[in-house]
């Protein structure tokens, strides 16, 4: 039972069985038709209601998203019928865009309310419904999403009984007692199918992928991207679904045992769904199986409904993406193109979550790399759907950005770094232009570098996981809070001399590193964007391009378990990758621990002429060696 949705009451009517034309033929002129969602669009009683248009004068049409026929849209009948959009599908937008419909923007979630309170008013409601069981009801199947509103409220409810409709459970199963007039027409339901992702929708997927735990929620949309990310889930546990919608991409995780529902704040168990939008794959996984609850969106897509689910991650997608994080989803400049639908309610909700993460998601150009969606202003007369306050992550094909809690000028730098690289530069000169970052900031292009492969997502050190990534330009606060947090005896043995500050501008540059020539590994406590580094190994290639300066240090509170030898052993491996011949250090006498690390891995060492310490250097071009007491003991 769930306690928190709250079943609606409906009228109770004495059901007539009758062919369509004489059922549509009952809706008066002047009126508000709502037609049935998604892949349950009701396609012969649309016809039927085109084909007597000439019964009809200025009657409203309304839905969210169909992906059938929408023939009264056609300027044909503009005296007839007004489509009015409360989501743009591609068998509408023409007509919005020239005019012929209108748009309404507006929460999925708060669209019901407009039935409830009779602000918008529902006359006739045309459904497509399973057979009707031994229990006297029927089942909305595929799409409850705003039916249930709409039908409760509504003068009188036109549903066309399919046996090709599944049989859902949750909110989906009516009273036929809800229903005016019944109309059996048997037709195959309307597919729509995905295809397979693209190159660039596959690498979103798997940095996206990278963020998903075990027992997470997941609340995905439609197309190359979730599917590409649900293709990457095969090695999660224990994942559950909370979305206004689902596709073809979840059966195969459902069939493998990745989506049980088991660590769910709420409805354990189940996944809950308003609509799918799919192929006979789905409708045959959905047909009479418990697992899953089909709601109306004013419970699935309810901030405070989403916000009580464990770990609730939600997927959306955007069309452009501003350098201060404004996210345009609905229109491309001032012509209509999509919705709000259900982001802005998955955004809210999921970082309500405990442990939740939000995420936009796109390709970083647009028209074959001509266009950048990233961009320094909106496009004019595009909307903000999503605020600059709202975003949490971002993602392109170039890497995911966490913008929550960053400043200006660090969620540039973030979105910067993600954007296609040639338009990077230019994004960076406006930035520049506008004072948001300093003028010896730098952007990088080493996307391609084959060292960054080097560096794990997670290894285990005696008991204690270290997540690593890349150095980048937004890094500059956590190398400030890095150095300030050594003992002024760390800091001395790392930098050889007493340093007692990290100016912005000096961390900017310890952080912009190019992995075409330079190699850095940051090690951080946690998988969070907001984990505190604790480790740092890197060289800096010298002028001659043959030789590069190595430097390592750890926290003193991470030493002793094998992060030295880690970060050493990687590094030595970057460093042939790179063509390098020769690495060389400078270290303190004092500096024990870290010259017993070099010492393991080959290098010789002789009394420096430049420091109070030793010189050390590791000949590349000899013969490659490895050292058996260097072994890393660490697992993935």
């Amino acid at each position: 039972m769930n306690t928190l949705y709250q079943p609606y009451s409906y009228k109770k009517k004495q059901p007539v069985w009758i062919d369509a034309d004489s059922a549509i033929r009952k809706i008066q002129k002047g009126k508000r038709i709502l037609i049935g969602s998604g892949c349950a669009e009701p396609q012969h009683l649309v016809q039927c209601l085109v084909r007597n248009a000439s019964c009809f004068r200025d009657n409203e049409v309304v839905h969210i998203l169909t992906v059938g026929i929408a023939p009264y849209a056609d300027p044909e009948f503009l005296r007839n019928f007004r489509h009015n959009a409360f989501f743009i599908g591609h068998n509408i937008r023409a007509s919005v865009q020239q005019g012929h419909s209108d748009y309404m923007p507006i929460f999925l979630s708060e669209v019901p309310q407009l039935f409830k309170s009779r602000q918008m008013p529902i006359h006739a409601v045309l459904v497509q419904v399973s057979p009707v069981s031994p229990r006297q009801t029927v089942s909305l199947g595929v799409s409850v999403d705003i039916l249930p509103a709409a039908i409760a409220s509504a003068d009188f409810v036109i549903a066309q009984v399919n046996r090709n409709m599944p049989e859902t459970y949750g909110a989906a199963e009516i009273p036929v007692s809800a229903i005016d007039y019944l109309v059996e027409v048997d037709e195959p339901l309307i597919e729509f199918p995905q295809g397979d992702p693209d190159e660039v929708s596959q690498q979103i997927g798997k940095h996206l992928a990278r963020y998903i735990q075990d027992g997470d929620t997941l609340q995905l949309g439609i197309g190359s991207i979730p599917n590409a990310i649900l293709q990457n889930l095969q090695d999660k546990n224990d994942l559950g679904i909370h979305s206004e919608m689902v596709s073809d991409g979840i059966v195969d995780l459902y069939r493998n045992g990745n989506i049980t529902n088991a660590k769910k704040g709420i409805n354990p168990g189940k996944s809950i769904v308003s609509f799918v939008l799919g192929t006979k794959r789905i409708y045959d996984l959905i047909h009479q199986n418990p697992d899953f609850a089909f709601y109306p969106s004013e419970y699935t897509n309810d901030p405070f409904v989403i916000c009580q689910n464990n770990a609730m991650v939600s997927v959306n997608s955007a069309i452009q993406i501003d350098l201060t994080g404004q996210v345009c989803a609905d229109s491309i400049g001032d012509k209509f193109y999509s919705c709000f639908g259900g982001q802005v309610d998955f955004v809210r909700g999921a970082k309500r979550s405990r442990l939740g993460r939000t995420f936009i998601a796109l390709p970083s150009s647009a028209k074959g790399g001509s266009i950048s969606r990233i961009v320094p202003q909106l496009s004019p007369g595009a909307g903000v759907v999503t605020s600059r306050a709202d975003v949490q992550y971002v993602a392109t094909e170039y890497g995911v950005a966490y913008l929550h809690g960053k400043n200006v000028r660090e969620r540039a730098l973030a979105l910067i770094q993600i954007a296609h690289p040639s338009f990077r530069q230019d994004l960076l000169d406006c930035l520049k232009n506008r004072h948001y970052v300093y003028y010896e900031q730098k952007i990088l292009q080493d996307d391609d570098s084959e060292v960054k492969k080097l560096i794990p997502h997670s290894l285990e050190f005696e008991g204690r996981t270290i997540f690593f990534r890349p150095l980048r330009p937004y890094d500059q606060k956590s190398i400030q809070d890095f150095f300030y947090s050594h003992r002024p005896e760390t800091i001395y043995q790392r930098y050889l001399t007493n340093v007692d500050a990290m100016p912005i501008v000096e961390a900017s540059e310890r952080v912009s590193v190019d992995y075409n020539k330079d190699m850095a590994i940051a090690g951080f406590d946690s998988w969070l964007p907001y984990a505190n580094m604790i480790c740092i190994g890197r060289y800096i290639r010298s002028k001659a391009g043959d030789t590069a300066e190595i430097g390592l240090i750890v926290k003193e509170d991470y030493q002793g378990i094998g992060i030295g030898h880690f970060l050493c052993e990687t590094l030595i491996s970057a460093a042939r990758t790179h063509g390098i011949k020769k690495l060389t250090a400078y270290v303190a006498y004092n500096n024990k621990v870290m010259l017993r690390i070099f010492e393991q891995y080959g290098f010789e060492s002789k009394k420096s002429k430049q420091i109070d310490g030793l010189y050390l250097s590791l000949d590349l071009s000899a013969t490659e060696k490895e050292s058996e007491a260097g072994t890393v003991k660490a697992t993935s």
